[in-house]
């Protein structure tokens, strides 16, 4: 009775962890990235409520896909090898944003199948194998638990592309860039090695 007590605390911290790591990741990772200034610039057009809808949907469709693999390898593979891969593609990760140069491109195609539609199909396709999609995939297995991480993923995403629709042209320009990724790579840094450690030890 007691064993299955502290089981079920345990499972329910897992669940809460892997919701907020996947919510901070997401969160950080997708700040200035190609799909939110395609929101950010879209929302300067066009009605911001049919752009975060568009593009929700798209991150949706892609994050489900995400969190089903990811989901997939948890079953397939050994924990210690998942932890080591997840924990070596945070450090990838984390090495990229220290050194990647954006040069953001606001030239958006004007819509021709309604706004909704436009936004989704540019973003799916911005998104599809991008390092967020590959982040739930690394979350997922290596703590299990897909619906958290998908919630979470989307709480973030939800966070970002309702502020660049909303807030982008005001408040987000603004946002010093080299912090960002300052903060981004350190987030990624530590969660890797969060998973090594839990990987040997």
């Amino acid at each position: 009775m007691c064993y299955n007590k502290i089981q079920h605390f345990r499972r329910g911290e897992n669940i809460m962890i892997a919701f907020f790591v996947t919510f901070l990741a997401i969160l950080l990772a997708e700040l200035g990235d190609k799909s939110q200034l395609v929101t950010l610039t879209l929302s300067t057009r066009f009605p911001p409520r049919q752009v975060v809808a568009g593009a929700l949907g798209a991150l949706a469709a892609l994050t489900a896909l995400a969190a089903a693999l990811g989901d997939f390898m948890a079953d397939l593979l050994p924990e210690t090898t998942i932890l080591i891969a997840s924990a070596l593609f945070f450090f990838a990760v984390g090495t990229w944003m220290v050194f990647r140069q954006e040069t953001p491109d606001g030239e958006v195609e004007e819509p021709r199948h309604g706004v909704a539609t436009q936004t989704f199909a540019m973003i799916f396709l911005a998104e599809l194998g991008d390092k967020t999609q590959l982040t739930v995939i690394a979350l997922t297995a290596a703590y299990g638990t897909p619906i958290p991480v998908f919630l979470g993923a989307m709480a973030a995403q939800f966070v970002n592309h309702g502020a660049a629709a909303y807030l982008g042209s005001r408040y987000l320009t603004r946002l010093p860039g080299r912090t960002i990724k300052i903060v981004s790579a350190a987030l990624f840094f530590f969660f890797g090695a969060a998973m090594l450690y839990s990987a040997i030890f």
